[in-house]
């Protein structure tokens, strides 16, 4: 699903932060390539879930996200 090198497109599941709302919203309408698989990150607000690091299509944006946040609406490779 969240495979390196795939392309994905996402949505927010409901409860989502504000902060993946609008990254997906403002960096996602071409979709995502996974940068890396999902892991957990050493950083202060990590809440103890694993994050999938992401590059948005037009190789604007990269950055990650929590993946209990994120659903896949399509991938393909």
């Amino acid at each position: 699903m969240l495979d390196v090198g795939s392309t994905v497109m996402l949505k927010a599941v409901p409860g989502a932060s504000q902060r993946t709302r609008n990254r997906i919203r403002e960096r996602g309408e071409h979709g995502f390539t996974v940068e890396k698989a999902p892991q957990p990150i050493a950083a202060p607000d990590n809440r103890g879930v694993n994050w999938v690091l992401l590059m948005s299509l037009d190789g604007k944006w990269s950055g990650w996200l929590p993946v209990n946040e994120i659903e896949v609406v399509n991938e393909s490779r």
